[in-house]
């Protein structure tokens, strides 16, 4: 069997296709449709046949997932995940049979998701496995460019009746609360997959005293009428498509002799990277139930839909109240998760940490996330493009926080966010957005009105590393420490800073440095908390370590108070 097929199935332009509409039940819909693209579609064209174990199960039992080196075995599946797959076959027509396969039903079920399939011939007595995926992927890459976009098969004359929800040309008829309703193709696709995605999103929360909901009528009435505020999460992990990219160099596998421990380790290492990011969103769920005041026994319907959960991705949608507490939350409970053992079912493993030591020289992973925080009718994709927007604005921290390696500086395991709370949708470019908020009078270097992005990671865990007092002045904990003392009150329940002082002063940041100490130091020996708020004993600013750029956090404290709050007792405690 020396001659093999390395299959490659992988989905692309995810969150265009999820965010292509505003309403939840297409973006449910189509996160189900994902999904299934590259897991229940892949199992099914594999094994010619429904199964009913779960996913795990299938990939970790060798009587369902045979490797290929047996005997009457023909295709092995290496990994499968949400929108992606990687697969071995003993010949071209399997492949090009399963590939046939997938692509067709992603035309007949999800129509517009784009998919496309590759497949590299390898040696398995020669090749390198590590070093044929890497051609594979770039195989991919080169197909995927040459592909004419799935929107092409909806091109529309003037005359067309309008989607009530995209721009495509209609194509159902369907009937809402008694209402006429005209749907494209693809929106239609997406309603009718929103049912099974809800079930199998509800199944990700374990929590006894919290579910997430099981209808989404109800949720999409909730979201739309009752929210003041939702947020869009992306969520991401730092380093993995470099760790993915060198695995085989990270685990010593760079033979074909070590071939089957490199599947068998890869295999593990995803599974267990799924594992780490459902369970640290779980973990994150108590920060919807800590805004929550009512403590009954029943289990609450949470106000939080996961679209996509899986690998080192996290995109959510959610009340926008709690969203900054629950992606801190998320992000510390990813970086405890990796750093344990991890119980697959069949197996238990150490994956993780143990490749995170070889390739990061630190025994976890990190996160960074961006938050959108919008009105209930802002259109999630252009929410979901500024969080993409501000997660990159987060992953400056791997610039920042560093460490020596062998071959010079490497970024540090270390997890932030962002965050933007859009209060005027005239702006919605990020780089508008914060080029507002720098300041430049005259001849004077300019002031940046904000602190952002905000290192989650314990400053206990950077000490020593290059850059510690950068993450120290950009710490969340300095942000947390300010918003308490904003709404630090006095004896009668009155705010120890009057909210007209802090507006005042907020306003005097637009007129630049000099005229926002001016007001400072008119009031601060009136208010001792103001003197704590301060970026500098004499100035609300203070200058960042690295650029001496003058920042001050005083606007992301006013901007966040509302969304973060004081820290909860427990914390304290």
């Amino acid at each position: 069997m020396s001659e093999l097929y390395l299959v490659l199935l992988e989905t692309s332009g995810n969150q265009n296709y999820i965010f292509s509409t505003n309403k939840l039940k297409e973006n449910i819909g189509a996160s189900e449709l994902t999904y299934r693209a590259g897991t229940q579609w892949i199992i099914d064209a594999v094994r010619g046949e429904k199964v009913q174990q779960s996913l795990r199960e299938v990939l970790l039992n060798p009587e369902l997932n045979p490797p290929i080196e047996q005997e009457g075995n023909t295709v092995e599946i290496i990994l499968a995940t949400s929108g992606k797959a990687l697969l071995l076959t003993r010949t071209a027509e399997q492949a090009q049979a399963i590939i046939r396969q997938v692509t067709q039903q992603a035309l007949e079920e999800a129509p517009g998701l784009e998919i496309c399939g590759v497949f590299v011939s390898l040696n398995w007595e020669t090749d390198c496995l590590g070093e044929m995926n890497r051609q594979v992927h770039q195989r991919y890459e080169q197909v995927r460019s040459e592909k004419p976009s799935a929107d092409l098969r909806f091109l529309r004359l003037p005359i067309f009746a309008d989607c009530a929800s995209s721009e495509f040309p209609a194509n159902h008829v369907d009937t809402v609360h008694e209402e006429t309703v005209l749907l494209s193709v693809l929106a239609h696709a997406k309603r009718q997959a929103s049912a099974a995605g809800v079930q199998r999103l509800a199944q990700v929360a374990r929590r006894a005293d919290m579910r997430l909901a099981q209808n989404v009528d109800q949720l999409e009435k909730r979201f739309e009428e009752e929210l003041d505020w939702l947020a869009v999460v992306h969520a991401d992990g730092n380093g993995l498509g470099e760790i993915f990219l060198k695995f085989h160099e990270h685990i010593a596998a760079t033979t074909a002799q070590d071939n089957r421990r490199y599947i068998n380790t890869l295999r593990l290492f995803s599974l267990a990277l799924d594992v780490c990011t459902e369970t640290a969103f779980n973990m994150a769920l108590k920060t919807f139930q800590q805004k929550n005041e009512n403590t009954a026994d029943a289990p609450q319907d949470l106000p939080v839909v996961p679209l996509i959960l899986g690998g080192d991705d996290l995109t959510v949608i959610c009340d926008g109240q709690s969203a900054l507490p629950f992606v801190r939350a998320f992000l510390l409970a990813f970086e405890a998760e990796t750093q344990k053992e991890q119980n697959l079912g069949r197996v238990k493993t150490n994956v993780i940490p143990e490749i995170a030591k070889k390739a990061l020289k630190v025994g976890r992973l990190s996160a960074c996330a961006g938050v959108a925080i919008v009105k209930p009718h802002f259109p999630f994709s252009v929410a979901y493009a500024l969080a993409a927007d501000l997660i990159q604005s987060a992953k400056g921290v791997k610039l920042r926080v560093t460490q020596s390696g062998s071959s010079g500086q490497q970024p540090y395991p270390c997890s932030a966010l962002d965050f933007h709370i859009l209060y005027d949708s005239s702006d919605v470019d990020l780089d508008l957005i914060r080029g507002h908020l720098h300041i430049k009078l005259g001849e004077d270097p300019p002031v940046w009105l904000y602190n952002r992005p905000y290192v989650v990671t314990a400053l206990g865990d950077l000490s020593g590393v290059d850059g510690h007092d950068w993450a120290e002045f950009h710490h969340w904990q300095k942000l947390q420490e300010g918003i308490d003392l904003l709404l630090e009150t006095d004896d009668e329940g009155r705010r120890c800073l009057p909210n007209s002082q802090t507006h005042d002063l907020r306003a005097a940041l637009f007129l630049g440095k000099a005229a926002a100490d001016a007001r400072y130091q008119l009031i601060r020996q009136r208010y001792e908390s103001l003197e704590r708020l301060a970026g500098s004993p004499d100035s609300l600013f203070q200058a960042e370590p690295g650029t001496h750029t003058d920042m001050t956090a005083l606007m992301d404290i006013i901007d966040a108070a509302e969304f973060i709050g004081k820290t909860p007792h427990a914390e304290k405690a």
